[in-house]
């Protein structure tokens, strides 16, 4: 039984108490949530093609620079071989002592 002085329920117009009220609230509001969600599932859809494209771009980039650099290195092995031992003999050299004075400062 419902009760004529009870407020109405302002999505359906009914009497707050009656049964269904709580029903057809929930369905007078699924079509607003499904849009709601189909938004929120295209925008997810959206960022995760954006961040692969961007994924993509760099690597991409990534590669042609590591391609520029060898280029590079190899181009100035070649033009100076001797100049080039001795860089890299001078490189060894400097990371065996920085690597001799980490593993020192560690052991005390």
């Amino acid at each position: 039984m419902t009760n004529p002085h009870a407020p109405n329920d302002p999505l359906t117009g009914t009497p707050a108490g009656t049964p269904g009220s709580m029903q057809d609230a929930a369905h007078a509001a699924q079509p607003a949530f499904e849009r709601l969600v189909d938004r929120l599932s295209d925008s997810i859809s959206d960022m995760a093609h954006h961040g692969r494209d961007a994924a993509v771009e760099a690597k991409k980039l990534l590669d042609q620079k590591t391609h520029q650099a060898s280029a590079k290195a190899e181009h100035c092995i070649h033009c100076a071989p001797f100049k080039s031992v001795l860089i890299a003999a001078g490189v060894g050299a400097a990371t065996a002592t920085l690597v001799s004075w980490w593993m020192h400062s560690r052991s005390r």
